[in-house]
């Protein structure tokens, strides 16, 4: 496993973490600090090596982005020592009750520690909170306006991404995307796809597409299509993922959420 630390401009690092498992199946994940604020904690397996990456940063506290354990990975530890934290509400309840995860979710990136410490807060400023739901309802960004720098999560990801989880609300996302792109960001810190710069046509692309993929799928539907089959159509065969998953993180997913948020 690899923790690696390295600056990309003046106030902003990135500690990429990557592990043989993650690798295998083609998946790293990137924190970043900006402005002594450093956005999420990496993952589990790696949450020794991360903290002593990042322990000669002069930290001025942590936002952890969303939930999923190769976010939210080292909180705990961060927390019990201590050091300034901001999360979404949703994001703190899911740490405290620790619920199961799926075995290649384990597999990958390993199953956090309870949050049991209480968070002391801190001021962000001049960075900003943005609530950004869709791939999670506890999602957040961290906007730095006056550079113009966006950390993402996982808002991004790639314009046309197949797969998702069964819990994420893709209209949402859509309006997310579309927030994002209107701030004109000239720096995008993708948690997995690391930092790309001029973002805001690739996060309009991507809005544009889902919502394609949305109108489509709810046409099939209409029309009396079973999910399976909507989703050959729409999203091609299923990926290895999606078997590895048993169907929690796959294309069918994708559709089911959009079918889901027709339906409510």
């Amino acid at each position: 496993m690899t923790v690696t630390l390295t600056r990309l401009e003046p106030g902003i690092d990135r500690v990429h973490c990557r592990t043989w498992r993650g690798a295998a199946v083609g998946y790293d994940v990137s924190a970043y600090v900006m402005r002594g604020v450093l956005v999420d904690t990496g993952f589990p397996r790696v949450s020794r090596d991360f903290l002593r990456a990042v322990r000669a940063l002069p930290l001025r506290g942590v936002v952890v982005t969303h939930q999923h354990e190769d976010h939210a990975g080292a909180a705990p530890a961060l927390a019990s020592h201590g050091l300034p934290m901001r999360m979404h509400a949703g994001c703190d309840a899911v740490l405290r009750e620790r619920p199961r995860i799926g075995f290649y979710r384990r597999a990958i990136w390993g199953r956090p520690a309870p949050l049991a410490a209480p968070l002391a807060t801190f001021d962000i400023a001049p960075l900003e909170l943005l609530p950004l739901p869709g791939h999670t309802a506890d999602h957040l960004g961290v906007w730095d306006a006056e550079r113009g720098v966006l950390a993402s999560g996982d808002l991004f990801l790639g314009v046309k991404v197949r797969i998702a989880h069964h819990d994420e609300s893709p209209a949402i996302l859509v309006q997310s995307l579309r927030r994002a792109a209107a701030l004109e960001p000239r720096l995008l810190l993708d948690a997995h796809r690391g930092p790309i710069e001029r973002p805001a046509a690739l996060l309009r692309a991507k809005a544009d597409w889902l919502e394609s993929v949305i109108a489509e799928v709810t046409r099939l539907a209409d029309a009396g299509l079973a999910e399976r089959e909507i989703t050959r159509r729409v999203l091609g065969r299923e990926e290895f993922v999606g078997w590895i998953s048993r169907g929690e993180y796959s294309k069918r997913s994708l559709v089911q959420a959009v079918l889901r948020e027709q339906s409510e």
